[in-house]
């Protein structure tokens, strides 16, 4: 399926505004001098090792150890 320009050029702008919102948010819910939420922090501290663990299953998942 091909997309003419004007379709082209509503998809960037959409691409674009959810990325901005999204990377926007953060900023808005937690403002200057509220302290951020226990939750997030335990996920800021946890999510890392998480997501490198998952990175590595899935990695290893179509490996065969057993020549």
């Amino acid at each position: 399926m091909t997309q003419t320009a004007v379709q082209s050029v509503i998809t960037l702008l959409a691409i674009a505004v959810v990325t901005f919102v999204l990377r926007a948010l953060p900023f808005m819910l937690f403002r200057g001098n509220k302290p951020v939420p226990p939750f997030i922090s335990y996920l800021g501290k946890v999510l890392p090792f998480a997501v490198i663990g998952m990175l590595v299953v899935y990695c290893l998942k179509d490996v065969s150890f057993v020549s």
